[in-house]
């Protein structure tokens, strides 16, 4: 499906893409919120808290353009949705939980279902935290953060959607705090039908970490967080699919031109969607 941002706006997107748009709009309720949304937050300041409303339910939010462009993916699109095993309660593993979107997603979609998350940001995780409760999420959120390590780690806090550990030496821009970070390996539930891992750049250490668990997972997300000189994306889709999973790959930002001068953003030269399935 086509992706329609939330900064074109309605009458863009009616202009540019007539059809979808008038489909979208007729048959899903996200999409319409999606655009409600964008009128009411295009006033308040990024890293501002503020509170909207779906399906009868108040969502709490610490930055509107990541929350716009989270519902977009998550709600609209739906790129969380997995097929959920007819009696049997779906289980949820969110290690970068954000706000929960992606748990109230499953709350909108299944209803019932175990969930387990984990958000680093104190600020951040209250927000979640908040979401859950309000939307009677069942499960329970860790406020750390999960890697390779255990212990304590510098985290650098921008108060919306690109938090990360900050390597050994690194200095960080902004504000930093110290956070806890856990092993995904010990706290990953028996069975999980899908495990959603946006850690930005921790990507590969966690699944390293995982590795002889994956026999416990059905579906697995990725947002993978590239650095120039250091490869991994290719290790990585090897190692999944030695473990019995099909993997599709989209690029969700980059450089147009790649063989020129690479533009970093957060220290990434790019970001992929990383979905794998078992046949």
């Amino acid at each position: 499906m086509s992706t329609l941002y939330h900064t074109r706006g309605f009458w863009r997107g009616l202009l540019k893409q007539p059809l979808w748009h008038m489909r979208e709009w007729w048959r899903n309720p996200a999409y319409r919120a999606l655009h409600r949304f964008h009128r009411q937050l295009r006033t308040v300041p990024r890293y501002t808290r503020a509170e909207v409303k779906f399906d009868g339910r108040v969502i709490q939010l610490c930055d509107g353009p990541s929350f716009l462009s989270a519902w977009d993916e998550i709600f609209v699109n739906r790129i969380y949705e997995t097929p959920v095993r007819s009696g049997e309660i779906p289980s949820l593993v969110d290690a970068g939980a954000n706000v929960g979107l992606a748990a109230l997603f499953w709350k909108w979609r299944y209803g019932k279902f175990r969930y387990l998350g984990f958000e680093p940001d104190p600020v951040v995780a209250a927000c979640c935290r908040e979401n859950l409760r309000r939307w009677e999420v069942e499960g329970e959120l860790i406020e750390a953060a999960v890697a390779g390590r255990e212990g304590m780690i510098e985290f650098r806090s921008d108060g919306a959607d690109g938090g990360s550990l900050l390597p050994p030496g690194a200095r960080a821009e902004g504000r930093s705090l110290m956070v806890p970070v856990k092993l995904l390996s010990k706290c990953l539930p028996p069975s999980v039908d899908l495990l959603k891992i946006d850690v930005e750049g921790a990507e590969g250490e966690v699944i390293q970490d995982i590795g002889p668990l994956l026999s416990r997972v059905r579906s697995l997300f990725v947002e993978w967080h590239s650095r120039p000189g250091r490869p991994g994306l290719g290790a990585v889709v090897t190692q999944l699919e030695a473990a019995g999973f099909d993997c599709y790959v989209q690029v969700a930002a980059g450089p147009k031109q790649p063989f020129l001068a690479t533009p970093l953003v957060n220290n990434f030269s790019q970001q992929v969607n990383l979905h794998a399935v078992r046949p």
